[in-house]
């Protein structure tokens, strides 16, 4: 006789992103209601927690199994879920992903500084940002500096000032950033 332990998905390592709104065609497909902010975290999703009598239950997206409809909304075909009659059961549950595979959503207000000048706080004007990517939530901008391209950290703790009307960004520079 075997016995399987399953272990359960705590839910605090978890964020609600949406629910399953009802049932789509008859071969099993649903369609989950997403906010707005949770689009990019559902395209890069590969499976879901479904809430199913307080336990979060994974269910693994289809090949092909995933097609947005709006904004908000997505029909999605679950591996082993091939009948309407299942699907029914999850229509009304709440859906989760890991707080890890929330993906970030492009700053307004970052990709807006481009064209504004840099500033140092010790050296003064810099060049104009031509570029701002964002590296695993680390935002750097880009500029030329003396001739060169130069990668600049962006984020609060060395954020002096932000002048939209002057389009300057003041930054306190990180020791080291300009040594060769």
């Amino acid at each position: 006789m075997y016995f399987y332990v399953m272990e359960t998905i705590p839910k605090t390592d978890c964020e609600r992103i949406g629910f399953i709104r009802k049932t789509h065609g008859i071969h099993g497909e649903v369609v989950l209601e997403f906010e707005e902010q949770f689009e990019y975290s559902v395209e890069d999703a590969s499976r879901f927690f479904i809430e199913l009598e307080g336990l979060l239950v994974p269910f693994f997206i289809a090949d092909e199994g995933l097609r947005f409809r709006s904004g908000k909304t997505a029909s999605v075909k679950f591996d082993g879920v091939d009948t309407e009659m299942y699907a029914k059961r999850l229509v009304g549950n709440e859906v989760y992903l890991y707080l890890e595979e929330i993906a970030d959503i492009p700053n307004e207000t970052e990709s807006m500084l481009i064209g504004f000048t840099l500033i140092d706080d010790q050296l003064g004007e810099m060049g104009s940002i031509e570029a701002v990517d964002d590296y695993s939530g680390n935002i750097v901008l880009t500029i030329q500096y003396q001739g060169n391209e130069l990668l600049v950290p962006y984020n609060d703790e060395i954020l002096l000032a932000l002048d939209e009307e002057a389009k300057t960004v003041t930054l306190k520079l990180p020791d080291g950033l300009l040594e060769e």
